[in-house]
């Protein structure tokens, strides 16, 4: 359990950023060079973090798209981290801290893996627990476990978790996220920063809040219409009060990044219906099955009952 001690009295700041899905190729639909657009987003975070006095860098998981990039994705940062004197190894550096998510993982494994790899260069840090000072406690929660038990109330409690949370479910028949009200009530932290789900949320109840910054740079249509931010936490380390504080970061609109028919209002219709139909398939796990026709009626639920027809019967003439 790393236990890491600032001076008494003074403020603690942290920057909060989203999933940064570190890759080299461009997704589908963006026109800009994605890699160079990355790299750029993640400099502004990191000389925010330097400007600001920031002792770490929150990261909700996810780090990498890919839990094995090209090298040139791990040369470019690994240069970055250099410059800007980010990593774990001495009390002079910018701690970078974040959980594990399923994108950073290889078939639900973390070794042999470029965030592995990362941490075990100083560069990045995973963790279960880190306190700062007597009375400032992180916790970290990886991709797909159970949320971590405060250990002393009367601390400024942290969680760091990647985990798609949400007031109420975006779409018919999801599941797979945690509900921000129960968290509220069922866990005294003072401040949950979560993952997995890429678009920006923000709640509070009375002296507790939950965020999520959303994705570092939009990756497909249905991100288009986010603006890039992250946040500034200020803990006084006096009275354990906190501050956020919201950064929106440089970044190109919309129109210039993305092919611009691939922006009409149809193509955007269509593209969340088929990304929730994806998410239909993920959360049924369909590929626990081998029987066909089985996980064809599971993937078909959020269709419409004449879609349906159509289809069954094309099935009976193959």
């Amino acid at each position: 359990m790393p236990v890491h001690y600032v001076e008494e009295r003074v403020k603690m700041k942290l920057l909060i950023t989203g999933d940064l899905h570190l890759r080299a190729s461009n997704p589908e639909n963006r026109v800009d060079n994605f890699f160079e657009t990355q790299l750029d987003k993640v400099e502004q975070i990191l000389q925010l973090a330097s400007k600001n006095r920031c002792q770490a860098i929150l990261c909700s998981g996810d780090v990498f798209d890919n839990p094995r990039p090209s090298f040139d994705v791990l040369e470019y940062y690994i240069k970055l981290f250099k410059k800007y004197n980010i990593g774990n190894s001495n009390s002079d550096e910018i701690e970078f801290l974040t959980v594990w998510g399923q994108h950073d993982q290889r078939f639900r494994t973390k070794e042999r893996t470029a965030l592995r790899l990362m941490e075990s260069l100083g560069y990045m840090q995973t963790f279960k627990k880190i306190t700062y000072g007597k009375d400032i406690d992180i916790y970290g929660c990886d991709y797909g476990e159970e949320i971590p038990i405060i250990e002393n109330e009367d601390n400024f409690n942290l969680l760091l978790i990647h985990k798609t949370i949400l007031d109420k479910p975006i779409w018919k028949g999801q599941e797979d996220f945690l509900q921000s009200d129960k968290l509220f009530k069922k866990n005294s932290y003072d401040l949950i920063i979560s993952g997995d789900w890429h678009h920006p949320v923000f709640y509070q109840s009375k002296t507790q809040t939950i965020l999520n910054c959303g994705c570092l740079v939009r990756k497909t249509l249905n991100e288009s219409d986010l603006i890039p931010h992250v946040y500034i936490l200020d803990i006084n380390d006096e009275d354990l009060t906190y501050i956020l504080n919201k950064v929106e970061l440089i970044h190109e609109p919309a129109d210039k990044v993305f092919k611009p028919e691939a922006l009409s209002r149809e193509v955007n219709i269509e593209n969340a219906k088929l990304q929730e139909f994806i998410s239909n398939i993920k959360n049924n796990e369909i590929s626990n099955s081998l029987d066909f026709r089985k996980n064809l009626e599971i993937m078909m639920k959020p269709l419409e009952e004449p879609v349906k027809q159509i289809l069954l019967k094309e099935l009976e003439i193959l």
